[in-house]
């Protein structure tokens, strides 16, 4: 008997500590020197009984504790948060809170508590706290046409709270203990499902309450006017996502007419989900009758975005009694047009007597989706007065964003003494210009999806000597390069340069020559197949970006610019991921400068990038450094075999030199003739009329403008020659046939079951024969579409060593975008054969 209490005993003792082993919990001290133990995702079943009694943070999140029984905190006299979130939490005994008169702030959300676990006796304990967030836990589904009686009894003890989160029914009743929240501030309602808002709803409820957040309630609500009549001192209005429509949200301030408010949220308070179940309709039209109460109302904040407002009345949206006390205001996401008619005469007196406003926003508006031309620029002088635009010397964030709208032009103007944290204009599709006084400053710059002709052309702005960060994305920059230089001088102090998706494969050696203060560049989803000998150029730089070009190593001179970089600052961030390293003897240094790097600080976007090996088998170059005396152990190894290439080739040097010379003297003479009218072109800089001349059949003249000529001119911005559009009238067409192709870069022929018998294609080949091999005419493309291969024209076939050629796909989205990619490479990198 004695024996098995022994064992017994030390079977609990053991039981105990590989529970409080298991369920350990992390201490620490914070910022504000409160102690805080963390016992989240510990698969807790229960309050751990062996806590330390001079806790003041406890966290128990993310358990499996289901119910809270008496006395489980009854040690934790300093405790002055408890957090038990997401849990499964069903039941709270009565006693359960007892023992913490110091606390504060209690946390019971996404449980599954119901209005009856809160007791009368159960926040007796804790009638001190000033937060009490218990939302998310109720399930209103089997009852949604009930009345909801939520627990005022046992909430109305805590007289002291400040905050109070919780559940929204669908037909809520607040009892009389509500009114004993004196000191009720910040009301917040979460897993809304409320159906009607009345006087009567919050009747039972202070004046005290000055924030009321109602949230994601994403079905019709039906809201009478005097809804808001108990909360006369509300000082922030939040309905973010809950449906009541627009005409009922404005209707629903009613009782804050003449007020002050920090904040109006009606972000997205229309859905077209709800159009079915009430008599309001999708699309809204402001007019001065339903804005007449937020007029009088003096607000900081208004956000009335994502609401399918499609037009406003002259004088309603943007007119308010005092506009000086506006500091932010969201149009974004709506329908509506700010530059024709009455609505451009009231976004210009908006902005003259708002002068307190520091953000606008006026993005994602879809007013039109119409082709623009590639370029319109408009002479600044040629806009009258009454388009002109100035924005107020307060402001400090501006976006527009994905702006699409026609007619006539806008200027923005921004004046002399604004100084602009961030102006964001990236992919506004428009025919607006815009101009910054001297003076002005700008911080942060998006124009990403803006061409670059137009950034340059129209934007007018005087040096941004202080703009950090500098964004242009997807801007066609290529071309901007191409014919302009020094373009980035008027953002000399730049930081932060990004210019990536710009289809770039080389950059001026001094582009970024007067960049001194430039430390991170972005280069990434470009060409490039070498890095960028500008890159020396910038003696601060900090973090470069390459991913996504094609390059296949780093050469020792950037190694060594890269090392000297790093030794200058301490830090340096590389990105290479996603490009097309090679791991052969050709690149063996890179491996092992890689290698050695990252034994150091300098940091790295990846472990290791992917690579080819000599065999065409993938690896990456992680592994090829663990490997290396195995993968790269004949490259410096090879010198007997040199030394006997050169015997081999001195003996058959000196016995059949003339053999040689005499079987391959037309190519030899060809060759040469050919490199050196090459490097004299360069020299001279050889200018084409056109990129590319293109061939094709008279039935094929509709593949040709529908599918071709967007891809090639609208979007790729090069300069096409057709027959249909570019040849002039009146003149032989075997002459313009010959000075086309001559005054074109590229040829493309489209071949088809046509071209077989087509007497100006055999011709259009033949031309193409001769300026390839006698006038550097740099690729010949041929696109076959609906044929085979072995139908190609015997003209075709037997320049096929010379050919680039491509097999048109018929539906494969994959193998369509794949063919773009390389007809793309193929036009811009502009290889001579």
């Amino acid at each position: 008997m004695y024996k098995r209490s022994i064992l017994l005993f030390v079977s609990n003792v053991c039981l105990i500590f590989i529970i409080a082993t298991k369920n350990q919990c992390t201490m620490h001290t914070n910022s504000y020197g409160s102690n805080v133990t963390n016992c989240s995702y510990e698969n807790l079943t229960q309050v751990p009984k062996n806590l330390s009694h001079d806790i003041n943070i406890l966290i128990l999140d993310n358990n499996k504790i289901r119910k809270i029984e008496n006395d489980a905190f009854s040690n934790l006299k300093q405790l002055i948060e408890l957090t038990i979130n997401n849990n499964s939490l069903e039941s709270l005994e009565s006693k359960a809170f007892i023992g913490l008169t110091s606390l504060i702030t209690l946390k019971m959300s996404r449980n599954n508590l119901d209005f009856l676990a809160y007791t009368p006796i159960l926040f007796s304990f804790i009638a001190n706290i000033s937060v009490l967030d218990i939302r998310r836990n109720m399930n209103f589904s089997n009852n949604a046409k009930l009345l909801t009686n939520y627990p005022d009894k046992a909430l109305g003890v805590l007289v002291n709270l400040e905050t109070l989160a919780i559940d929204l029914g669908p037909i809520p009743v607040f009892g009389e203990g509500f009114k004993k929240m004196g000191k009720l501030k910040v009301l917040e309602f979460d897993n809304c499902k409320v159906e009607v808002l009345n006087y009567s709803t919050f009747i039972n409820f202070n004046w005290s309450i000055e924030y009321l957040h109602m949230n994601r309630c994403q079905q019709f609500v039906k809201v009478e006017p005097d809804t808001l009549k108990p909360f006369p001192n509300l000082k922030v209005l939040d309905l973010s996502d809950t449906y009541v429509h627009p005409i009922q949200a404005f209707q629903f301030l009613k009782p804050l007419a003449n007020s002050s408010m920090e904040m109006i949220n009606f972000h997205h308070v229309n859905d077209e989900s709800i159009t079915n179940h009430s008599a309001y309709s999708f699309e809204v039209n402001i007019t001065k009758e339903l804005v007449r109460y937020i007029q009088t109302i003096c607000v900081e904040v208004l956000d009335i975005s994502k609401n399918n407002i499609v037009d406003f009345e002259n004088g309603s949206l943007l007119t308010f009694n005092r506009p000086e006390c506006l500091l932010n205001i969201s149009l974004s996401e709506n329908r509506f047009s700010l530059f024709h008619a009455h609505r451009l005469e009231n976004i210009k007196q908006f902005f003259n007597s708002a002068q307190n406003l520091t953000k606008f926003e006026y993005s994602y508006i879809p007013l039109s989706f119409i082709n623009y031309p590639p370029i319109a620029v408009n002479n600044l002088t040629n806009i009258t007065e009454e388009r002109v635009i100035t924005l107020p010397s307060s402001i400090k964030v501006v976006h527009m964003s994905h702006v699409l709208h026609s007619g006539q032009p806008v200027l923005w103007k921004i004046p002399p003494n604004a100084s602009i944290y961030r102006f964001d204009v990236s992919f506004c599709v428009t025919v607006d210009q815009a101009t910054a006084s001297n003076g002005s400053v700008i911080e942060y710059l998006d124009v990403t999806g803006v061409d670059s002709r137009v950034v340059f052309d129209k934007i007018q702005l005087y040096p941004l000597f202080k703009l950090e960060i500098l964004v242009m994305r997807s801007t066609r920059l290529y071309i901007t390069i191409k014919n302009q230089k020094n373009i980035f001088t008027f953002v000399s102090g730049t930081e932060k340069l990004d210019i990536s998706d710009n289809f770039l494969w080389k950059l001026p050696s001094d582009i970024f020559e007067n960049m001194t203060r430039l430390t991170i560049l972005n280069l990434s989803n470009n060409l490039f197949r070498a890095v960028p000998l500008a890159i020396t150029r910038i003696p601060n730089l900090k973090e470069l970006d390459l991913r996504n070009n094609l390059l296949t190593n780093i050469n020792s001179t950037f190694q060594e610019l890269f090392d000297v970089l790093y030794a200058k600052h301490g830090v340096f961030k590389l990105h290479l991921d996603y490009n097309a390293f090679v791991c052969d003897c050709t690149n063996y240094d890179f491996i092992r400068w890689l290698h050695k790097m990252k034994k150091t600080n300098f940091i790295f976007d990846n472990n290791g990038y992917k690579c080819l090996l000599h065999n065409s088998s993938l690896t990456n170059t992680s592994t090829a450094a663990s490997h290396f005396n195995e993968l790269f152990a004949g490259c410096n190894n090879g010198m007997w075999l040199k030394a006997g290439i050169a015997l081999i080739v001195t003996f058959i040097a000196m016995f059949f030199p003339f053999t040689l010379l005499y079987s391959f003297r037309w190519r030899i003479s060809f060759y040469l003739y050919k490199r050196f009218r090459h490097t004299l072109e360069k020299g001279i800089d050889v200018k084409f009329k056109y990129d590319v001349f293109v061939y094709y059949s008279e039935s094929d003249l509709s593949w040709i403008k529908y599918i071709l000529m967007p891809e090639l001119e609208r979007k790729w911005g090069l300069k096409m020659c057709i027959e249909h559009r570019d040849f002039p009238v009146g003149r032989p067409i075997a002459d313009t046939f010959a000075e086309c192709i001559e005054q074109s870069r590229h040829i493309i022929f489209l071949v088809t079951s046509s071209f077989k018998n087509d007497i100006w294609g055999q011709y259009a080949v033949e031309r193409a024969k001769y300026h390839h091999f006698s006038q550097n005419l740099q690729k010949i493309i041929v696109i076959t579409k609906g044929i085979n291969t072995e139908e190609i024209p015997h003209e075709l076939a037997v320049l096929w060593k010379d050919l680039a050629f491509i097999a048109w796909p018929n539906v494969n989205e994959k193998e369509l975008e794949n063919v773009w990619n390389k007809l793309k490479l193929w036009l811009f990198l502009n290889h001579s054969n």
